[in-house]
């Protein structure tokens, strides 16, 4: 046999050795490994979640009531940017800093959970825009994702994907982390990989403490193993997005601080944003925005709900510093530490969600049913526990957001200008400063190329590549006085529109009525489908930070020339159709990727998320089950679906079958068998439920055929039991829907079979559907 050369390896790599028939006579060649460029560093991405521009400590800290120090550290060894934008939201944020383009243009106009089909709202990213870690890991960087995903089409949330959208998909290594826009932070709903997992099982469990242990644990053993590798981390936390949970010894330190309540907090807190120099001096302090209330005004029992709102959010906030300090400090024993690259943001505005009054559980908002302030009162001892899931009042957002207007997903500063810090000690960066320049969440990846001297590729598994849409702000890094090159950025949310242009900015806040569920003015006036009818407004931003002196009827050219740009952008990066609709939206069919049956059939331990798990909600259903109860007996959840805030379980328990029904976690109903289960048998459990009355019923229990038991459930939650967790078999993770349980709780019998038989269509509420949506915003 002849030698002969092969020119590739199967991978397609160049293979420039020899093949022959025998070992003497070939010449072997290994594939090149990915190598990075000399000298390329670590990155870190730390990813606030609904955090204002003025809560942390070094970009004013509410006048110095909120603590950030680790924060603050990183912003006293590098530079704060008090001209840093983001689309306003979750998604579309993560989809623009981690792909370098417009979120329209990756289809992720909005939250994936409101997706539609057209190509700027889809939320499938593009294989044509492979994502910064993607090319990272190509280039021998280890890339992780740990915390908040949020990019994955919501309906692709499930134990059987698809996946290819899913993070390690999209080019990371590792993750762990939640899938959805939230997550309970005592009990989350947690991936690694690609698989389910269940929380760490430790006293005082909270999710940002896992996370930052994970990050911790995942540098260690890089260092270990491969210390002269770069990696990427990614580390998005859940915090301080609602829930707001939090530890009791954190919010004990804020007791009393926010008693003086947000107004005279809000011009403390202008006045040390001036002195920080992260608003310019000359800043004028707008009013207040329509809907907020004097604090004066309020009733002793609303002072008394709403300061203890923030007080539990403050001290979530400096929780998460906490853990961050100790994901920072672990990066000070890197052997490489001076050449780590850190970059922390927020993702968007401080949130008005939580409406006039604020929530004690936003699940209770979902089922489209009411707290009153009486009943805020008697939680406020457990506000920020595991008893509730709450969110603060909008006042709060707005002191949040000083000295900007508006909120979370609108086009106005409040809901676009957030903070940002970099730190990179090997740079010599000037240490302390602050930086002028505009740019936004898509330019972040532009930049790291650029400082890495690489070129994003025009080919990527096979695709050709969208051109970045950002542009490099890595010039500023070095220069105070830099020119960037950036020009113009379009923003657009919910029909909430901007152009910024070489410092002037039009605006405009379109009245649908997710603007007027924030705003909380009853004078508000909603105007569905007119968006020629909104009025745009002009500020010279270069001269007019915040936005408190609109210009339109004195420069009206102008504005008409950024509103035809932003015309031209929005068609060129897939905006249209521009769409403020709430309850048609929520309901427009997408692809499914479960299908309904009227019949399931489970064989072994099954956890599904809210998204992929069928619905017995207002519909007569019966649970089966054929378990076998080994001699000793046995114990544990064989079917569940929901939480501690609203659900159903079917259990053995102390040598009984029990079934429970949770109503919003206020009330629950309790059926024991009345007999005791067999043992050393297969026994067959069923529970039989008869619809009486709307989300009421009846409900029976058999087993081996025998009645065991009737009650009658008077309420059920009406919409959803959770946003996250749903049907399992075999356990009930995440928070147990029954008190007289500890979650997991996994059946330590056998299960042969589980049945769900559900009679009548699936339950949809039209206008609890809207709730929803308007509230994942």
């Amino acid at each position: 046999m002849s030698t002969r050369r092969y020119e590739s390896h199967p991978d397609g790599t160049p293979f420039p050795g020899r093949i022959a028939r025998t070992r003497d006579d070939a010449e072997p060649s290994w594939p090149v490994a990915p190598t990075p460029p000399e000298n390329a560093p670590n990155i870190v991405f730390i990813v606030l979640d609904d955090l204002g521009f003025a809560q942390l400590g070094c970009y004013g800290g509410l006048g110095g009531r909120l603590r950030t120090p680790n924060i603050d550290r990183l912003a006293d060894a590098g530079l704060r940017y008090r001209n840093f934008h983001t689309t306003s939201l979750c998604s579309p944020t993560r989809a623009a800093l981690l792909t370098g383009r417009n979120h329209h243009s990756v289809g992720v106009g909005t939250i994936v959970e409101r997706a539609t089909g057209f190509p700027g709202y889809h939320a499938r990213i593009p294989k044509d825009s492979a994502m910064l870690p993607a090319v990272l890991s190509r280039q021998g960087w280890n890339t992780w994702c740990i915390g908040k995903w949020h990019l994955t089409p919501d309906e692709h949330n499930g134990p059987t994907g698809p996946f290819d959208r899913w993070p390690l998909a999209q080019g990371f290594n590792r993750f762990y982390g939640f899938l959805p826009g939230e997550t309970d932070h005592w009990s989350p709903d947690l991936w690694e990989d690609n698989r389910r997992v269940d929380a760490p099982d430790v006293d005082g469990y909270h999710l940002t403490t896992d996370l930052a242990d994970h990050a911790i644990a995942w540098m260690s053993e890089h260092e270990t193993v491969d210390d002269q590798r770069p990696f990427f981390l990614h580390f998005a936390l859940g915090a301080p997005h609602s829930p707001h949970h939090v530890g009791r010894e954190w919010i004990d330190a804020y007791t009393g601080v926010f008693d003086d309540g947000w107004d005279v907090i809000r011009s403390e807190t202008f006045e040390a944003q001036v002195r920080l120099g992260v608003v310019p001096e000359g800043t004028t302090l707008p009013p207040r925005n329509p809907g907020i209330r004097p604090w004066a005004a309020l009733s002793d029992d609303e002072r008394r709900v709403y300061a203890r709102q923030m007080e539990v959010y403050a001290a979530f906030v400096t929780q998460t510093d906490h853990e961050i300090g100790r994901v920072l400090d672990h990066i000070e024993t890197l052997e490489r530490a001076d050449d780590t690259l850190v970059v922390l943001l927020s993702d968007n505005g401080a949130s008005a969600e939580g409406g006039r009054n604020g929530l004690s559980s936003e699940i209770i908002y979902f089922n489209g049913l009411t707290e009153s302030l009486d009943d805020m009162v008697g939680l406020l001892d457990v506000w920020g526990g595991p008893e509730t899931y709450p969110h603060y009042a909008n006042g709060w957002a707005w002191l949040g957001n000083t000295p900007n207007r508006w909120y979370k997903s609108m086009a106005h500063e409040g809901g676009t200008r957030d903070p940002l810090v970099v730190r990179w000690p090997a740079r010599g960066l000037e240490a302390g400063a602050v930086r002028d320049q505009f740019v936004h969440a898509v330019d972040l990846a532009a930049t790291v190329y650029d400082l890495l001297g690489m070129e994003p590729p025009d080919m990527f598994d096979g695709v050709p590549q969208r051109p970045l849409e950002g542009t490099s702000f890595a010039a500023s890094l070095a220069d105070g006085s830099a020119d960037t090159g950036k020009r113009r950025q379009y923003f657009e949310m919910f029909a909430h529109r901007a152009l910024w242009a070489d410092g002037w900015k039009a605006v405009t806040l379109h009245h649908s009525q997710n603007a007027a569920l924030r705003i909380g003015d009853p004078d508000f006036e909603v105007r569905m489908g007119d968006f020629d009818g909104d009025v745009w407004e002009l500020y010279h931003l270069a001269e007019d930070f915040s936005e408190a002196h609109d210009l339109a009827g004195v420069h009206p050219d102008k504005l008409e020339e950024l509103k035809a740009m932003w015309e031209e952008d929005a068609e060129r990066y897939h905006v249209f159709p521009l769409d403020d609709r709430v309850i048609a939206r929520s309901m427009e069919p997408r692809p499914r990727v479960v299908r309904k049956k009227a019949r399931y059939r489970f064989r072994t331990r099954v956890r599904l998320t809210r998204a992929t798990s069928p619905s017995v909600i207002n519909r007569s259903h019966h649970l089966g089950a054929r378990i076998i109860v080994p001699e000793q007996g046995a114990e544990g959840v064989i079917i569940s679906n929901g939480g501690m805030q609203g659900g159903y379980s079917l259990f053995v328990q102390d040598g009984h079958v029990l079934y429970a029904s949770n109503l919003l976690g206020r009330t629950h109903s309790l059926l024991r068998s009345a007999e005791p289960i067999p043992t050393g048998a297969e026994v067959d459990v069923s529970l039989r439920w008869t619809k009486t009355a709307e989300f009421a019923g009846d409900a029976e229990l058999f087993v081996d055929g025998a009645p065991m038991g009737r009650m009658h459930v008077p309420a059920t939650n009406p919409v959803l039991y959770a946003v996250g967790e749903g049907l399992e078999i075999g356990s009930d993770g995440g928070s147990p829907v029954h008190p007289t349980y500890t979650a997991p709780f996994t059946f330590t019998g056998q299960i042969v079979e589980v049945t769900l038989n559900a009679k009548g269509p699936e339950h949809v509420d039209p206008e609890a559907e809207a709730r929803i949506a308007r509230y994942m915003q």
